[in-house]
């Protein structure tokens, strides 16, 4: 693999990983929406663009990470429709990982002790 295609291969990744966390994000502002309408609040007082951000930058990396492994590990990887959707489903699965990850790697951290991704 050359230079060109590894760059490549880390933006078309991410950027698909990006679609899929940002399926999930729609589904977490729709719910932080209901929940602030529930309380009285409007979106604007929940919504924290930070938080986003930083969860569309974890599918980022999630897809980079997924197209960059499947195609170091086959010299005659192609990027097709399958493959496609495996990413996406990456950049989807990313917080949820990543989330995992934090809870065993810190000590005395458990899930319900980190704070609440209202986006996915």
């Amino acid at each position: 693999m050359n230079h060109y295609e590894l760059i490549t291969n880390i933006v078309c990744g991410g950027v698909l990983g990006m679609l899929g966390q940002g399926l999930r994000a729609v589904a977490g502002l729709k719910k932080a929406n209901d929940a602030a309408s529930a309380t009285g609040q409007s979106f604007s007082d929940v919504f924290e663009p930070r938080k986003l951000a930083v969860s569309m930058f974890i599918g980022f990396l999630a897809g980079a990470f997924a197209l960059l492994g499947a195609s170091m590990s086959n010299a005659a990887y192609k990027l097709d429709n399958s493959s496609i959707m495996t990413v996406l489903a990456a950049g989807y699965a990313g917080t949820d990982f990543l989330d995992a990850f934090i809870s065993k790697a810190l000590p005395g951290s458990t899930p319900a002790a980190l704070p609440p991704n209202p986006y996915g």
